[in-house]
């Protein structure tokens, strides 16, 4: 199997020199959601907002997508 077609399969792949790891080989896909997760995780608002959506979510201030979007007036 080719290298491109090892990394489509979202595979992280190790380059080696002299037996220890130097890089990876991996899809562009996983490469940009490692990108955007770690923007994401860098960011306090985005965070804050995240946070405050899973405690919504624990205690059930949920809405349908029918509510969200009545209310919204989508």
């Amino acid at each position: 199997m080719k290298l491109p077609d090892q990394a489509a399969k979202d595979e992280v792949l190790a380059v080696t020199r002299r037996n220890k790891e130097v890089m990876v080989v991996m899809s562009w896909e996983l490469y940009e959601g490692l990108v955007e997760t770690l923007e994401i995780l860098s960011d306090p608002e985005l965070m804050n907002n995240l946070k405050r959506g899973i405690e919504y979510v624990k205690a059930g201030r949920t809405h349908s997508i029918s509510e969200a979007d009545e209310r919204l007036r989508l």
